[in-house]
């Protein structure tokens, strides 16, 4: 530990990454805590039908996410070599992808939002208000896809201070229209379930704009004409896929995976959806760290190995194992002293309000476990280009471990939520040795920009 303490330009530089972009990442889940604060007020059937609606909204966010992050494989590694050409047409090729996936969720939901919401639940009144709340969050689709591509390039050439401040005016945004226009204030009608969908809607123009703005102003790097960023060949669309199809099938079959979950809990009862959606969405406030060093710890060690510094990228990401878990021990200890008084707050019976203190403690147990899969899965191994093998291990747990046991344990033996959550949370435990292993290996060391430098070589 004295050893990292020490390293002055490691820690200035995760630090210098890691506090935006964990204060964007709180800032994100703020906004979700104040749609759940304000839905919440509207009873527990409201809390479902946006808690499960977000569940689709959730599988597009991490297809797109999983586009932007193996677009920012490459651009990490590019800037390590200060190669801005391919930057920018890594860029462009980020943005085609992630506004066509935009478009391809958004037509799914325009064709039937009722049978999306049927996926979780046969609740009627729980489908009825999660159909009406689709409908216009559908709209948001390509605004998020282009705010997290120009978010994902500046973070991944460090500029990490503007994403930030965009969302910072979203959750702004969205707190003050949540306010007008689901409670009917300011001469506006109630509007209920159906005006927090707007407020997030125009919430995340307004981000967008921000960032696109931000993008072509804070550096020199992103603002170019349209044939540098556009002008990529198929051979420089394969060299992305080749690395990055594992990436974008990895957040798409997880994030299956975690709506699976919602399922199993949708099987226990309605009440139990609800617990599961606040103590979610606190959850992630505490866990937005993890996602910041896991994000700051990618972009250094693939800047490292841009610059064909790969025994610096070993050493960063050892400091890290070591840093890390501590780091999610004391977030997992925050967490389990403030449950009562987060969950206190929200307008749910005593009953539901007492589940979700336990599930959230449950949460706070595996912190530091989590902590550390997520450095080495979304960090590390993703940072150090072996995209494949971070693949392997989290839809292995998740979908040949976690989602039977879970759904064994909820249909038949018919346990409690507190009982299947522990039993879904023991994936953490799987997942260490086979992290640990490749750690040692260093096998997860990939310079992915070489075959690019090759076909720009031979054109």
């Amino acid at each position: 530990m004295k050893k990292i303490l020490k390293d002055k330009h490691f820690l200035s530089t995760i630090i210098a990454l890691v506090i935006p972009i964990t204060l964007q990442n709180l800032i994100s889940s703020s906004l979700n805590m104040v749609d759940n604060l304000m839905i919440g007020k509207l009873g527990e059937s409201a809390i479902a039908a946006v808690g499960l609606v977000n569940q689709y909204f959730f599988v597009y966010t991490l297809a797109v996410l999983g586009i932007n992050a193996g677009a920012s494989i490459f651009i990490a590694q590019f800037w390590g070599k200060k190669d801005i050409p391919n930057i920018r047409k890594m860029i462009g090729l980020d943005m085609v992808l992630s506004i066509f996936v935009s478009i391809l969720f958004s037509i799914i939901v325009w064709i039937s939002p009722e049978a999306i919401v049927k996926i979780f639940t046969k609740n009627p009144e729980v489908i009825a208000l999660g159909a009406e709340y689709i409908k216009f969050v559908s709209i948001t689709f390509i605004f998020s896809a282009i705010t997290q591509v120009y978010s994902t390039s500046l973070r991944s050439i460090g500029i990490a201070n503007p994403p930030m401040y965009g969302s910072l005016i979203g959750v702004l945004t969205n707190a003050f229209l949540n306010w007008v226009l689901i409670f009917g204030y300011l001469g506006f009608p109630a509007m209920g379930v159906k005006g927090a969908a707007i407020a997030t809607s125009i919430a995340r123009f307004v981000e967008m704009i921000f960032i696109i703005i931000s993008a072509h102003t804070t550096n020199d790097v992103i603002p170019a004409k349209l044939n540098e960023i556009f002008g990529f060949n198929f051979e420089f669309i394969k060299i992305y896929f080749r690395t990055s199809y594992s990436v974008i099938l990895n957040e798409l079959i997880w994030s299956l995976g975690l709506s699976a979950y919602s399922i199993i809990y949708a099987k226990i009862g309605i009440r139990e959806v609800a617990s599961m959606q606040i103590a979610t969405t606190i959850n992630n406030m505490f866990m937005v760290l993890s996602i910041g060093v896991a994000t700051a710890a990618s972009i250094m060690i693939g800047n490292r190995i841009g610059e064909d510094k790969e025994e610096l990228a070993i050493d960063y990401a050892v400091k890290l194992g070591i840093l890390t878990p501590m780091i999610g021990l004391v977030s997992g200890v925050a967490l389990w002293i403030a449950s009562p008084h987060i969950v206190s707050i929200f307008n749910i019976n005593k009953d539901t309000v007492e589940m979700t203190i336990v599930v959230l403690r449950i949460m706070a147990v595996f912190a530091p476990l989590r902590f550390f899969n997520v450095l080495m899965i979304v960090g590390v191994f993703r940072g150090g280009g072996d995209t494949t093998y971070s693949m392997l291990v989290q839809l292995g747990t998740v979908w040949f471990f976690a989602i039977p046991a879970g759904y064994i344990g909820a249909v038949v033996f018919n346990l409690s939520l507190s009982e299947v959550f522990f039993i879904i949370c023991l994936e953490e435990v799987v997942k260490i040795g086979f992290e640990l292993k490749r750690l040692h290996s260093k096998k997860w060391i990939k310079n992915i920009i070489h075959d690019v430098e090759a076909m720009s070589a031979s054109i």
